[in-house]
């Protein structure tokens, strides 16, 4: 029951809507005060519940001497509130395409030198590296310092979305992958992509992005990443990944 509670609210059903619609299913046919007795629903609620779920197509009902009996559509037209339920989200989902391409383009009234941003949770992790995916350019090669397996496989799938960003945009990267996955790691490597490996036992992970510096730790239970916008920083770990890279 828990299950379907859960699927009929995310299709937006109330949990006293669920409550009603189920119960109706079980009894076929009722009046509002056999409803409200096996539901255990209040008699002041019952009614605003049921044309709620009238509205929604879920519930209909028959005059009988003048008494209204309300019954159960067919569990079919789930399926219909689902797919309203889908194409409000898509609709959704372009706006919302829309209004982060124009929050993007708005002009930056005031220079920022060096900027330092803290991000938490997965969440906080993906809105971190689609920072970095805005920020590369074709004059940089983009330079990780990864690490081991467990750390980084939670988050495979999304790091495969950057990397088709990056070879869209044409720019080269870098990675110090660790030896027990060399298998990932060539089929990683491509005319874009450079991969060399090492005895990694670091949970934490860095890399250099032009003048960025990410610093990432997932595998804890309160995923944590820093992002430093600084030259002079991150051109100190650029030498320190370059000559990890020629040894």
């Amino acid at each position: 029951m828990n299950k379907i509670q859960e699927i009929l609210n995310k299709i937006g059903l109330t949990k006293q809507e669920i409550t009603v619609y189920i119960g109706l299913l079980e009894l076929q046919e009722a009046q509002t005060g056999a409803l409200c007795k096996y539901t255990n629903i209040a008699s002041s609620n019952i009614y605003n519940i049921l044309n709620s779920l009238i509205k929604k197509g879920l519930v209909n009902y028959k005059l009988q001497n003048n008494i209204k009996i309300f019954m159960p559509s067919s569990p079919e037209i789930l399926n219909e509130l689902f797919l309203e339920k889908a194409k409000k989200l898509e609709q959704e989902r372009k706006e919302m395409s829309e209004i982060v391409s124009s929050l993007k383009k708005r002009e930056i009234k005031k220079e920022i030198f060096s900027n330092y941003k803290y991000f938490e949770g997965i969440t906080g992790i993906k809105s971190m590296w689609h920072e970095l995916s805005s920020l590369m350019n074709k004059d940089s090669i983009n330079k990780s310092y990864t690490t081991k397996k467990d750390a980084y496989k939670l988050l495979l799938g999304f790091y495969g979305e950057h990397h088709k960003i990056r070879k869209e945009k044409n720019i080269k990267a870098r990675m110090i992958f660790p030896n027990e996955d060399k298998k990932l790691g060539k089929e990683r490597t491509d005319e874009l992509t450079e991969i060399k490996f090492m005895d990694l036992q670091n949970e934490a992970e860095w890399g250099i992005i032009n003048n960025n510096l990410y610093i990432q730790y997932t595998t804890s239970k309160k995923p944590i990443g820093f992002l430093i916008q600084n030259e002079k920083i991150a051109k100190t770990f650029e030498q320190v990944f370059d000559q990890l890279w020629e040894k």
